[in-house]
């Protein structure tokens, strides 16, 4: 049948004409698919033509992008055969591109899917990973951590990087005392003082934890307080263990997951020789933050003296730089610009900004 002098069956569903479908002829002109009845006549001009072929019912479906409720459809698939219709020869021609760009949306949208799994199963992967390793960290006997900890002081001592002060140290016991009762096992810690210009301070397993001299002359009470209460947190959420399994990587951390007990003493024993020249991650310092200022408030102690100590700490990093050496656990941690922006964002949030616990007069600079 020629489509363009005798049309082809058709029927025509538009909402303004009502819910029954209109019976009619679709007719193909040079540019135009018109549609007539004898109460209906709709022209669709080539460029705003969209073409469906619906395998499900077998029909075949057109609309006009000017007005989606129009809806033209039959089940003679000639029509896609009919020649000389616009520029595009026949409707098969154009029914193909319109197809093929929807492969390429479902391609896309194939793609995209992969991705999101992708994603999904890192996330999966990552999850399981920390899991893993706060369960090891879990078995590691506390006698283990202490014995490598208390190994550390030691070679400290025997080096001479330690001072034998024990005055200031009970002076520091002394202020620190409100702080420690809230701090899970604080009354256990050990405290020592480096040798070092540099103001900082660095926690080891078994509960050491080394202030610098320089620190002792630069912090004032409160600022000593936010260090210790910061670093106090490394070692109540066991981030030496956590660092060094964490290190290993997800293959070794499985292998050990799944096996004997000694795989994870030797992993720790190896890691814990890099205690002191690696420091802890972006993520372990932020958790330490967090909780050194819970710790604070806890105790009702003014918190903004982690703040103060770490703007003291920005304005030591040019001194730090220019020619004083310390291992990289000493040296002042990174992003300390956002890390300090953290806490003032905390410290705006906080119900109670006064009535604090006032901290005892303790002179630690050296005599």
């Amino acid at each position: 049948m020629n489509g363009a002098t005798h049309g082809l069956a058709a029927e025509l569903f538009h909402p303004g004409l009502g819910n029954e479908v209109v019976l009619g002829k679709i007719y193909l002109e040079a540019n135009t698919l018109s549609f007539r009845s004898d109460d209906t006549a709709f022209d669709i001009p080539v460029e705003q033509l969209l073409v469906e072929l619906v395998e499900e019912d077998g029909r075949i479906y057109f609309r006009d992008r000017a007005d989606a409720e129009l809806r033209i459809f039959t089940e003679d698939e000639a029509i896609l055969d009919v020649p000389g219709f616009g520029q595009h020869g026949t409707l098969r021609n154009y029914l193909v591109r319109t197809g093929s760009r929807r492969e390429v949306v479902r391609r896309l949208r194939v793609i995209g899917y992969v991705v999101a799994a992708c994603v999904l199963l890192g996330w999966l992967a990552t999850l399981a990973t920390h899991f893993m390793v706060r369960s090891l960290v879990a078995k590691v006997p506390p006698e283990w951590e202490q014995k490598i900890g208390d190994a550390q002081i030691v070679e400290l001592q025997t080096e001479g990087v330690l001072l034998d002060d024990s005055n200031r140290v009970a002076k520091l016991n002394v202020l620190l005392a409100p702080l420690l009762q809230v701090v899970p096992k604080g009354n256990q810690f050990k405290f020592h003082i480096m040798d070092s210009e540099l103001p900082n301070a660095m926690a080891l397993p078994g509960g050491h934890i080394i202030v610098t001299s320089g620190l002792l002359e630069t912090a004032n009470n409160n600022e000593l307080l936010g260090v210790i209460a910061h670093e106090s947190a490394h070692i109540t959420q066991n981030h030496h263990a956590r660092e060094i399994i964490a290190k290993a990587g997800p293959i070794i951390i499985f292998r050990t997951f799944f096996h004997s007990r000694s795989g994870l003493g030797n992993l720790v024993g190896r890691g814990s020789e890099l205690m002191l020249t690696q420091g802890f991650s972006q993520e372990f310092e932020t958790e330490a933050d967090e909780l050194g200022w819970g710790y604070l408030v806890q105790a009702n102690l003014d918190p903004r003296g982690m703040i103060g100590m770490f703007q003291k700490f920005k304005t030591e990093e040019a001194k730090a730089k220019s020619g004083l050496k310390l291992p990289q656990a000493f040296q002042s941690h990174p992003a300390l610009d956002k890390r300090i922006a953290r806490l003032e964002a905390k410290w705006k949030k906080l119900r109670h900004q006064s009535g604090f616990l006032e901290v005892p007069t303790v002179d630690l600079r050296k005599p």
